[in-house]
C-alpha cells in the first residue's frame, strides 16, 4: 500500500509528457503540497481526445455515484477482485486510467519491532509514473477527478517485500515506463497488468525521510 508520496513538480511532469500543456493554476494545482496523504490534490494525468492532459486530482477515489466524499479509505485499490469492488468497479471496467507523477513515496519499515517510514526513490533522482485510476465526480458542490493507486501483491518481489509488517502480506504499487505511458492511458482493464512495472532495487533505494 501506499499512503504517501511527494508529487513530482511541474517542470518534471512536462518532461514526462514531453510538450508544453495548458494548466490551470488558479484552483488546486496553484500550491499543492510537496508531500501528498489521503484528500490533498496533486497533478495527475489523464487520457483525453487531444493526448496526455494534467488535472488536480484528489487522492482518494469518489465514486461518480456518491454525493460526498467517502468515509472509508480509497487511496489504493488492490487490482486481485477489482471487478467485484462497488466503489473500483465503474472506473476500472470503463477504462479510466491514469498517471500519478512521483518524486518518490513512502512505505513503512520495520526494525526490532517498531517502524521507520522509508523514502522510497529513483536512484538517478528522476521522477517517475505510478499506475492509476480516476474518477470525475460532478455530484460535488465543485466537480473534481479523484484517484486511486492500483497495487499488487509483492510477497515475492525482493525489493518492495522488504517493507510493511514482518509476517503481513506485501503489497506495492507499480510503475508504468516512459514507453509505455501513452499505451496505459488509452488501454483497456484487461491490458493494463501488461504494461505495469514492479519497483526494483536496481533502479530504487530508500531511506529514512
Amino acid at each position: 500500500m501506499c499512503s504517501n508520496f511527494e508529487p513530482a513538480t511541474l517542470d518534471q511532469i512536462e518532461v514526462i509528457i514531453e510538450s508544453q500543456y495548458a494548466l490551470n493554476l488558479d484552483g488546486p494545482l496553484a500550491d499543492y503540497k510537496p508531500h501528498v496523504y489521503p484528500k490533498d490534490y496533486c497533478p495527475i494525468i489523464i487520457p483525453t481526445e487531444d493526448g496526455m492532459t494534467v488535472v488536480a486530482g484528489q487522492f482518494g477515489l469518489s465514486p461518480k455515484w456518491a454525493d460526498k466524499p467517502v468515509d472509508y479509505s480509497t487511496y489504493n485499490a488492490r487490482l486481485e477482485g477489482i471487478e467485484n469492488k462497488k466503489t473500483f468497479e465503474p472506473p476500472f471496467t470503463h477504462n479510466q486510467f491514469c498517471l500519478v507523477p512521483m518524486q518518490a513515496f513512502f512505505e513503512p519499515y520495520y526494525i526490532n519491532g517498531k517502524n521507520h517510514w522509508q523514502r522510497i526513490y529513483q536512484k538517478d533522482a528522476e521522477a517517475f509514473t505510478i499506475a492509476g485510476m480516476f474518477e470525475f465526480n460532478p455530484h460535488f458542490d465543485e466537480p473534481i477527478h479523484t484517484f486511486t493507486l492500483l497495487t499488487h501483491n509483492a510477497d515475492d518481489e525482493a525489493f518492495m517485500s522488504q517493507f510493511h509488517q514482518p509476517k503481513k502480506e506485501k503489497r506495492s504499487i507499480a510503475l508504468v515506463e516512459a514507453d509505455k505511458r501513452a499505451q496505459y492511458l488509452e488501454a483497456s482493464h484487461n491490458e493494463i497488468i501488461d504494461l505495469m512495472s514492479k519497483v526494483e532495487g536496481d533502479r530504487f533505494a530508500f531511506g529514512e525521510g
